[in-house]
């Protein structure tokens, strides 16, 4: 956020790239850049659901010194995916966490932007946000993937979701569940009030 304050916002993935590696903030007394804070202090992996990044990432090795990556966290960590917005429309909302509870509230963002960001079409196909359809990809195959979504659901939600899954297997068309949304890379940054949670949300 404070790069595209400084730098503006960028127009395609090779100039947000090179805004990631140009926007540098200092933990632990290190000077990092918000590239290297992302896939080498978080460990985060290329994002599949953005392969210019990833092919960009494969490209450019990022540099870290030994001592620098002594910051890093022990393993990788999924739910982080949630936490980490980049200004665009597809992005989870800005949040603030806090050592004590970042388990949680990394759970906590992860259901608000599935009740968030999940829709239902006309013809009771499930819309799914690229971003989550890559995540869901290390824990279910598609074939379950409305399934495993209700489960993020509130009831209410969850029950309309499974109803559209029954008629559509009673048509032939269950094998194909969901539609997949593309990434939206428009700018946005989507602040929450506090205390906000998703349990209201209706489908779309």
């Amino acid at each position: 956020m404070h790069a595209y304050l400084a730098y503006g916002v960028p127009r395609s993935e090779l100039k947000l790239f090179s805004l990631m590696q140009k926007a540098a903030y200092t933990v632990g007394g290190h000077s990092y850049s918000a590239a290297a804070i992302e896939y080498v202090i978080l460990k985060m992996k290329p994002p599949l659901h953005r392969p210019q990044i990833a092919l960009l990432l494969a490209l450019h090795k990022l540099k870290v010194s030994e001592e620098q990556r002594k910051s890093a966290i022990d393993a990788y960590e999924p739910l982080v995916a949630f936490a980490l917005s980049c200004g665009m429309y597809s992005s989870p909302a800005v949040r603030v966490y806090t050592a004590k509870n970042v388990k949680e509230e990394l759970q906590e963002a992860q259901h608000d932007f599935i009740r968030g960001s999940v829709g239902v079409s006309s013809k009771g196909k499930l819309l799914v946000p690229k971003m989550l359809h890559c995540f869901a990809k290390g824990f279910v195959d598609d074939a379950n993937l409305a399934v495993w979504i209700s489960h993020y659901l509130p009831p209410l939600q969850a029950a309309f979701v499974e109803q559209c899954i029954s008629k559509r297997r009673q048509s032939l068309l269950g094998s194909r569940n969901c539609g997949i949304l593309t990434f939206d890379s428009r700018f946005r940054y989507l602040f929450l009030p506090e205390k906000f949670h998703c349990h209201d949300a209706c489908l779309y």
